[in-house]
């Protein structure tokens, strides 16, 4: 009977052995940048191999104008030896103690020998050259840097990207917005890096995209793009979702029949859309020709509880910029350059004869001054770290824009009180609104040709600020009459264009605050499962094979 024992135990244990599954228990990746816009990546993986493999390979596809280089292999303390033609079709022992590169027609794969079956730690390193992109308007990094579909699926991931010593320069909401795709979990600035680290273990669909915007003057690389990062932004954000709520495969399943549901009545919405904006404006949105003057009064919150009534897609920020945009003409914030020239905002003193400012406004401001330090220059590093400290006053805030522009509509007989229409004049008024948008979208040089119109250039700006179009309207205005501009705007259009990116700095600072938790304002928060696209690297697979 002992024997039988003995037997039935080896055999139990002989088939354990083989039935061991790989694990990854953690990954931990750090992204050094240099100038020059290439990366250092520096990899941890903490395995149990399982049984039945031979090595663990990376997938590294999708590289465009990247190339990998300085490729190597640590395992468990040990540099494993170049094999500089790796044949994935060796046995485990033949790959032993070696590392290699397979190429492919769409990329590579980083390989290396596993060793014994077991535990493990496995660091892999290399350089991707070009991979910051020079942009239009700011540098990025967008990197898949967790492959999906991976063998084993980790426990849990941690990703840093941190600026290289020689750039004497720190990752913060100062100079950078981060973004977290494909995974739950939580982006944020820690100690002059940008985190992105996983809160729930990994799936097999899950991964690790990083997308970064960084101000100009960090890097100097190569590898341009002629588009704008805001470009970029809209195709990564296609698909994401950064809500803290937790999606079970269920809640997918919900969210897919709710898809096909949005699919089938899209016309519908699209018709319900133009008979609403009909019935607000009055008539059909493509017969309202152009209006060549300030709307609604030049009241902004007014303007924009009817652009938010048209349900028209502006940023988050758009009224916020304007607002900001109307405090600098209006002598409540100073523009001031520092040593290295660039385009600081300071809080001026207070000044007999300047224009009050809305409701709207006047909150905003009196939050600013709160959240300024002691020299009064207003940085977004700054309102980020006070806004997020007294949430409830920012959301205050937003909540009350609209309920701000309603009230503003009701008192000036715009809208009845108890009725969601507009009056005739209302619509009067809006009509003038979406003709001025129009406007400010559509002109060209030819349509002024004179400079008749420069005493109004400061309040087109502001209003092409609400819509979101500041930059492409003071380009044009630009053309017409650099000097005319600079008489009428008060800047040159060097300067101007730093205003401008200061207002939005600080704009998405402000209004980020109340939805920085979920991290789609780009501040650090939660990450977003869905989305990410338009990424360079990764690809699908990898770990034990």
């Amino acid at each position: 009977m002992r024997r039988w024992t003995c037997l039935f135990a080896a055999l139990v244990l002989t088939f354990a052995a083989f039935g061991r599954e790989q694990r990854v228990r953690d990954v931990t990746i750090h992204v050094t940048l240099f100038p020059t816009g290439s990366a250092l990546v520096q990899e941890r993986w903490d395995v149990d191999t399982g049984d039945g493999i031979t090595e663990w390979y990376l997938p590294r596809t999708n590289l465009g104008d990247i190339q990998i280089k300085d490729f190597s292999v640590v395992s468990d303390g040990d540099t494993l030896a170049c094999d500089n033609v790796w044949d994935a079709g060796r046995t485990r022992e033949q790959k032993a103690g070696s590392y290699g590169i397979v190429r492919k027609d769409d990329g590579l794969e980083l390989c290396w020998g596993i060793g014994e079956y077991g535990d493990h730690v496995y660091e892999p390193s290399y350089v991707m050259t070009n991979a910051v992109k020079t942009l239009k308007d700011y540098d990025m990094l967008h990197l898949q840097l967790v492959t999906d579909e991976l063998a084993a699926p980790p426990r849990h991931v941690r990703v840093s990207v941190r600026l290289a010593e020689e750039m004497q320069e720190r990752l913060d909401t100062a100079c950078c917005r981060i973004w977290g795709f494909g995974y739950h979990g939580t982006s944020a600035f820690e100690d002059g890096a940008a985190v992105f680290e996983s809160t729930e273990p990994f799936t097999r669909k899950s991964s690790v995209i990083v997308l970064m915007r960084f101000d100009k003057g960090l890097f100097d690389s190569p590898s341009v793009r002629d588009k704008t990062f805001q470009a970029v932004l809209d195709e990564a954000m296609v698909g994401a979702d950064f809500g803290d709520k937790k999606k079970g495969n269920g809640f997918k399943i919900f969210l897919a029949a709710i898809l096909v549901f949005l699919v089938a009545v899209r016309i519908w919405q699209r018709l319900k859309l133009k008979r609403l904006r009909k019935r607000l404006a009055g008539m059909d949105f493509d017969r309202i020709g152009w209006f060549h003057d300030i709307p609604m009064e030049g009241d902004l919150p007014a303007s924009n509880y009817v652009l938010d009534r048209l349900k028209e897609v502006r940023p988050g920020n758009a009224l916020a910029s304007a607002e900001i945009l109307r405090m600098i003409y209006n002598g409540y914030i100073d523009v001031r350059k520092d040593a290295e020239g660039k385009v600081e905002l300071c809080l001026s003193g207070n000044a007999p004869g300047r224009k009050p400012l809305d409701a709207v406004g006047t909150r905003l401001l009196q939050m600013m001054h709160d959240a300024a330090g002691e020299d009064k220059v207003l940085q977004d590093k700054e309102f980020s770290s006070w806004f997020s400290q007294n949430a409830e006053t920012v959301d205050s805030w937003n909540d009350k824009v609209l309920e701000e522009g309603k009230n503003a509509f009701l008192t000036k007989q715009w809208m009845e009180p108890s009725a969601k229409d507009f009056t005739a004049s209302g619509q009067k008024q809006t009509r003038d609104l979406v003709g001025f948008r129009k406007y400010l979208q559509e002109f060209t040089l030819s349509d002024l040709k004179d400079t008749s119109e420069a005493h109004l250039w400061q309040d087109f700006l502001v209003y092409a600020a609400m819509f979101g179009i500041a930059d492409k309207v003071a380009e044009q205005l630009k053309d017409i009459d650099p000097a005319a501009f600079q008489e009428a705007v008060g800047y040159d259009y060097p300067t101007f264009s730093g205003v401008l990116k200061s207002t939005e700095d600080l704009s998405s600072a402000i209004t980020g605050a109340s939805s920085a938790g979920s991290g789609a304002s780009g501040l650090g928060g939660t990450s977003s499962f869905g989305g990410g696209g338009g990424f360079s690297g990764g690809g699908h697979g990898g770990g034990g094979r």
